[in-house]
């Protein structure tokens, strides 16, 4: 199989190309006319729900942040009982913090997204810094270009010969 980049040769199985390091796994598949199959994914793909599925980044919400507070602060109220109260049980109980500050730190992060969504939504381009008006600088005035000086222009000889054969009819001054 040869790259469609640098046209090198590469083994049949190879997935990048050795010389240029190109994608080259679907090139078989594209010769082969089968390409459009590897693009095509069923709904209850197996390897998909193997990798696990895309968090869908919904709009962040005031609620939604406070909920998220209101959460972790309960899982850490649920720690500091169990530290004080359960005196054994402090290994059980210490697993409680890291869900507790993450699920803190989410809500925090969802209140300053809900709150950076809100003002771009109700500010005008302006004061939203999405607007950049170009720089405006008036044209110079030009009255008149002056015409060049052309006495100083020093004409080339019309040819290489043409040079040469002036230097030959010159007279010789060794006479």
């Amino acid at each position: 199989m040869y790259c469609p980049r640098c046209a090198a040769q590469n083994l049949d199985d190879a997935k990048f190309c050795r010389a240029c390091g190109a994608d080259i796994r679907l090139v078989p598949q594209a010769l082969q006319g089968t390409l459009h199959a590897a693009f095509e994914r069923p709904e209850n793909d197996e390897a998909a729900t193997a990798r696990g599925k895309e968090k869908k980044r919904t709009p962040a919400t005031i609620d939604a942040g406070l909920k998220d507070i209101f959460s972790g602060l309960g899982l850490f109220i649920i720690f500091l009982i169990g530290l004080f109260v359960f005196h054994g049980a402090f290994w059980v109980t210490v697993w409680f913090i890291i869900p507790a500050l993450a699920s803190v730190g989410e809500g925090i992060g969802k209140l300053i997204r809900a709150r950076q969504e809100q003002t771009l939504l109700t500010a005008t381009p302006y004061e939203s810094g999405n607007f950049h008006p170009a720089p405006f600088t008036p044209a110079p005035i030009v009255k008149e270009l002056s015409s060049p000086d052309t006495t100083k222009i020093v004409r080339a000889p019309a040819s290489v010969t043409d040079g040469t054969t002036r230097h030959l009819d010159a007279p010789s001054k060794t006479r």
